[in-house]
Order: C-alpha cells, then sequence, then structure tokens
C-alpha cells in the first residue's frame, strides 16, 4: 500500500472515530461541567452572570449551539467532540512543515482513537477545550514559526486559569530559547483576560471563586486541606506514577518524545515547549488538593499530555529505528490505543467501591492496581456489552492493526527476529 493510500485510509478511520463519539457514545452534562452549563445558561437565557468558579471562555464558544433549543443539552454533551475535531483539521495543517503525511495521518488518528482524548468528549468539562487550542498554538508557533499562536494558547489558558503558571514556564522556555517576548506578551494579555472576568463575574479582580473549596477528610494524612495545599512533591509523584490517575500508565508515549524529536528536527522545538508547559502543569496541579480531578477517569488535569504524546507516538510509528524502539513503539501503541478504549468503553464502571464511605476509600482507585480504570475490565467479569461498545471496541483492533502492521517500527522488529532466526539455525 502506498503512502498515500495508507494516510487516506488512516485519516478515514479517524473520521469514523469522531462519528461514533459524536453519534454512538453516550454522554452526559455533570458535575463541574454542569455548572459550566448553567452558567452559560444564565447569562443567554436571562442575561444573568452567576458568580461560580470556572470561565466563561471555553463555554462561550459552545454559544451556538444554543439554537437548537429544546436539545441544546445534548448539542452541550458533543461540544467536546466538536472541539476534537477542529483540534485535529489544525493539527494536521500545523504538522505540515514537520512531517510526511503518513505521519500527520497516525497523529490524527491516535488523537480521536487512543489515548485519553476520547474519554473527555462524553461530557461538557473545559479540558478538551484547553487541550486543542493550547497543543495546536504551539504548533503554530514552534513549528509554523508564527507568533499568531500565542492567541489560541490565550484563550485556552484562560480557559483554565491555573494553568497560567504553565504558559509562564512556556514563555520562559521561548525566551531562553529564541530571545523572543511575544510569550509574554501573550501572558500579560491572557491574565488581564482572567482578571477581568474575575472582576466582572465575581466582583474583584483577585476573586476566582475557590474560597474554601476543599474535599472530604478521610483517613489520608492530607486529604480535607483547601486550595493548593498539597504536599506537591507527593502529588507530583502520583500524578507521574499512580496505577489510576499516573501519566506513565494514560500517556507512555512521552517516553518516546526525545527519539521523535532527533527523527524529526523540524518538530523538536514543539515538543520541547509541550514537555515544559506539561512540567508546569504537573507542578500546579500536584499542589492541588484535588490533583487527582475528582471522580473522573484518568488524570483529568493534565489531559494536555495526549496532545504530543500522540504526535510522538506518531512520528516513532514512522521512522525507522532499531528493533528495540521499534519494538517498544509497538507495545506503546497497543497500549494506548487501549488506553481509548478503556476510557469511552468501560470508563470508571466497576470501581464504585471508591465511593463507599463517603469517598473514604477513593484512594484504591488512584494507587491500587486492580482498582486502575485501565486494569479493572481485566479483574471483574465483564457484563454483556451494548451495541456501541463493541463497535469502539472493533474500532479500537482495526485502528491497532493498522497502526501496527505497517510502517518501519514493525518492519525494523521483523527484519531482528528473521536476523535471529537465521543466526540461530546457521549456529545449528
Amino acid at each position: 500500500m502506498t503512502d498515500r493510500r495508507w494516510a487516506a485510509l488512516t485519516i478515514g478511520l479517524a473520521a469514523v472515530a469522531l462519528l461514533l463519539l459524536f453519534t454512538l457514545t453516550p454522554h452526559a452534562v455533570t458535575g463541574d461541567a454542569r455548572v459550566r452549563f448553567l452558567k452559560l445558561d444564565a447569562l443567554l437565557h436571562e442575561g444573568a452572570i452567576k458568580p461560580e468558579p470556572y470561565s466563561f471562555v471555553g463555554p462561550l464558544f459552545a454559544s451556538p449551539l444554543w439554537l437548537f433549543g429544546s436539545t441544546r443539552v445534548w448539542w452541550v454533551g458533543r461540544f467536546n467532540v466538536l472541539v476534537l475535531a477542529a483540534g485535529v483539521i489544525a493539527t494536521w495543517f500545523g504538522l505540515a512543515r514537520a512531517v510526511p503525511p503518513a505521519e500527520r495521518a497516525a497523529a490524527a488518528l491516535l488523537l480521536t482513537a487512543s489515548g485519553m482524548l476520547p474519554n473527555a468528549t462524553n461530557d461538557f468539562y473545559g479540558e478538551m477545550f484547553s487541550t486543542m487550542t493550547v497543543g495546536a498554538g504551539l504548533l503554530v508557533v514552534w513549528v509554523q514559526g508564527r507568533s499568531i499562536g500565542w492567541v489560541p494558547i490565550a484563550l485556552g489558558v484562560a480557559n483554565t486559569p491555573a494553568t497560567a503558571v504553565a504558559m509562564l514556564f512556556a514563555a520562559i522556555h521561548r525566551a531562553w530559547v529564541r530571545r523572543r517576548v511575544d510569550g509574554f506578551v501573550a501572558l500579560a494579555c491572557t491574565a488581564a483576560i482572567i482578571l477581568l472576568e474575575n472582576r466582572i463575574v465575581r466582583g474583584a479582580v483577585l476573586n476566582f471563586g475557590y474560597a474554601g473549596n476543599h474535599g472530604v477528610t478521610t483517613m489520608l494524612p492530607f486529604s480535607g486541606m483547601p486550595g493548593f495545599s498539597y504536599p506537591v512533591l507527593l502529588g507530583t509523584l502520583s500524578l507521574l506514577f499512580s496505577f489510576g490517575k499516573g501519566l506513565l500508565f494514560f500517556a507512555p508515549a512521552l517516553l518516546l518524545s526525545a527519539y521523535a524529536r532527533r527523527e524529526r528536527p523540524a518538530l523538536a522545538p514543539f515538543l520541547d515547549a509541550s514537555l515544559v508547559f506539561l512540567a508546569g502543569l504537573l507542578i500546579v496541579y500536584g499542589h492541588f488538593w484535588s490533583w487527582y480531578g475528582g471522580w473522573r477517569w484518568g488524570p483529568r488535569y493534565l489531559l494536555f499530555a495526549a496532545y504530543p504524546s500522540s504526535i510522538a507516538l506518531a512520528v516513532a510509528l514512522g521512522c525507522a529505528g532499531t528493533a528495540r524502539i521499534g519494538a517498544a513503539t509497538l507495545l506503546i501503541t497497543v497500549w494506548t490505543v487501549w488506553v481509548g478504549a478503556s476510557g469511552v468503553v468501560f470508563d470508571l464502571g466497576g470501581l464504585d467501591d471508591c465511593l463507599a464511605n463517603g469517598w473514604a476509600l477513593e484512594h484504591l482507585c488512584w494507587y491500587v492496581p486492580e482498582y486502575s480504570p485501565l486494569l479493572r475490565p481485566f479483574v471483574l467479569p465483564s457484563p454483556p456489552l451494548a451495541a456501541w461498545q463493541t463497535a469502539w471496541l472493533l474500532l479500537a483492533a482495526l485502528t491497532t492493526a493498522l497502526l501496527v502492521t505497517s510502517g518501519p517500527a514493525i518492519e525494523s522488529v521483523a527484519a531482528a527476529v528473521v536476523r535471529a532466526v537465521k543466526s540461530r539455525g546457521g549456529a545449528a
């Protein structure tokens, strides 16, 4: 199969994934997402500005869905599918100068059908909007070489103000590497948006709406504390290595970033900037009392990690490396597709034990392997699957087959196996 036909087939499968996410998978507007929805509803329906936390920036982009009247909740529940689709299109064009079409197509498929992003389309939470705007913006800034990319970055950060620290990291990195201050200018504009929204919505520029925000007190020594009070080292370690929330398990392709930047030098500045931004997120949310992101699947606040990890994995699949790198790439690909399938098909199913006694056992779902949402389906007997679940698992199987059975990665592994067989045959 030619690279062009393979790319077309891969893009087609990505489109199927988006179609399934929009039409078949369940959606809801719950938790923090419902607060965002009600704020937007009050603004558009009554002209009222509700003072609850969470920014208006992302939800305002869902305003056109109000035209659907009585079905607007149905549409708002699918808003993040539309955001993902728009982000994938922006990524396709953003990568044009850095990687060949086959790798761009693989990135599109990985973003839509694997990893953490598919699960994030099932509600109206704000992390998807911030992930796609910041990710696409960094591509424009670092790959396309255009400062206009700071505009979507500013919108994404304003949508989740705590990520301003990560944007500061990115601006410092930009100044250090390129001697450019456009990141600081964008950061100043972002801060102005955030503070102005605080003033308009809550009456004071430094009122973010989180005063007194805290969790329940459990047997854990740092539970029940408010705001950014969690020991940052413990929170960061948990966000990296815990079985139920750790990036090592939910975005393992980040480990391929060094290889990807070496193979595609034009992409290296973007990957570096993305990892700097992610480091900022780790420090911020590792210090937050709810570092785990509440009762949500995966490391909700680190959803951005899915963006550079998908691109790094796409590059690794398309490059002819050693057999060891090829084998690691294939294993990470299989696991990353499973992460996506787990999030869509099983979500938090079978984990109700973690809600017992007023959330007293929730830490089981953070740290214990058999309570990780990625492993729970293998521990419990699976109930009969609905048609949409079967459809997504079939999509996951096709995605895995398409990605691992073509390209240099599988070729390098196959060549090593053949050499090993011939070597043993010769020795015999």
